[in-house]
């Protein structure tokens, strides 16, 4: 079993004693920033995103990593930024549904500044290099079952702390990042 937030200790005592290997990788130190977001104000989600790039920017170089529920927030965030930033910024929307090709352009890296708006497909299965700084909206859209109407929903929920903690590892794999 292989996990970056798995509970060692308690899951090797739940299994008689198994041993615990431990292989910490690179992993380099993150500073975590906590912004809350109050839905009762006048700004939405997406100004709360495009403050937050800014923040990233205003901190030193380095691309950033947003993580939002799906693809239509990721257009509407796509948006909001493309407003607010200057041309040389390029804007990555990374979700399943985009191309092979268009999902490919987070891995190639360019000149540009870059900002990468994905969904949790970010979360565990890739490394986009050049990631210093992780913006997470707490939010993944997630499948369930409703018994009442016997139907399968994708509703959006709030991350659990380990999605959270596993998100913010995003920005410690080249060098020391901000989340």
């Amino acid at each position: 079993v292989t996990s970056a937030t798995l509970d060692a200790e308690r899951f090797s005592k739940h299994f008689n004693g198994a041993p615990v290997i431990e292989d910490s990788g690179r992993l380099y130190p993150i500073e975590t920033r906590f912004r809350p977001f109050d839905d009762k104000k006048d700004s939405d989600l997406n100004d709360a995103i495009v403050d937050a790039v800014d923040e990233a920017h205003r901190t030193g170089p380095g691309d950033v990593l947003v993580f939002l529920p799906g693809e239509r927030e990721i257009r509407e965030a796509a948006e909001a930024l493309r407003k607010r930033h200057p041309p040389h910024t390029e804007i990555l929307p990374l979700f399943s549904r985009l191309s092979a090709g268009d999902q490919d352009r987070i891995f190639k890296p360019s000149g540009a500044r870059r900002i990468v708006l994905a969904t949790n497909v970010a979360e565990t299965s890739l490394t986009v290099p050049g990631i210093r700084y992780v913006i997470d909206t707490g939010l993944a859209r997630v499948k369930r079952y409703s018994y009442r109407n016997k139907v399968e929903q994708l509703q959006i929920e709030k991350i659990s702390q380990a999605a959270a903690r596993q998100r913010a590892g995003r920005c410690g794999r080249v060098s020391a990042g901000v989340c």
